[in-house]
């Protein structure tokens, strides 16, 4: 090799790690920006919290947030996976707990993050419960599909 074809060589090698070394800080910057911050997620909470504090005791349903539109025209909602619940509390700082029918005819709470409940709508189409609209991806409820629920509290009630 020749001392052209060499310096050639490392100019290349130097090119490719420079892009790859770009890519990495942009994939970094991106979800850097995504997260809230410290003000967001105290005003998200509140936001959560006054939606919520409506709606105690009553009946409601989990939605994902990547399945679910809201201008769905569809009469069974059959384009997105849900889950029923009652909405049985608020624990500040942590999330919201809602009643879960377990196996038989007990009951479990389980615990949604504020982070994970993106927002919550006034009625479904097909039963005319509260939807809370949620990120999918706490335990497993069914075959393999995960549920908003980060951990069950209390089984068994």
């Amino acid at each position: 090799m020749t001392l052209d074809q060499k310096l050639s060589l490392c100019s290349l090698v130097v090119a490719v790690l420079g892009v790859i070394v770009s890519i990495i800080l942009a994939i970094i910057g991106y979800r850097i920006s995504r997260k809230l911050s410290a003000k967001g997620k105290y005003e998200h909470e509140i936001y959560i919290t006054e939606q919520v504090n409506k709606i105690l005791g009553k009946k409601a349903i989990l939605a994902d947030v990547k399945k679910y539109n809201g201008n769905n025209t569809d009469l069974y909602n059959a384009s997105y996976y849900k889950q029923a619940c009652g909405i049985h509390h608020v624990l500040q700082n942590y999330g919201v707990v809602v009643q879960l029918r377990g196996g038989g005819n007990s009951f479990e709470l389980g615990l949604i993050p504020f982070e994970w409940i993106e927002y919550i709508r006034e009625n479904d189409s097909e039963d005319n419960y509260f939807i809370l609209v949620c990120k999918f991806k706490g335990i497993k409820w069914y075959k393999d599909f995960k549920s908003p629920i980060k951990e069950i509290l209390k089984s068994g009630i």
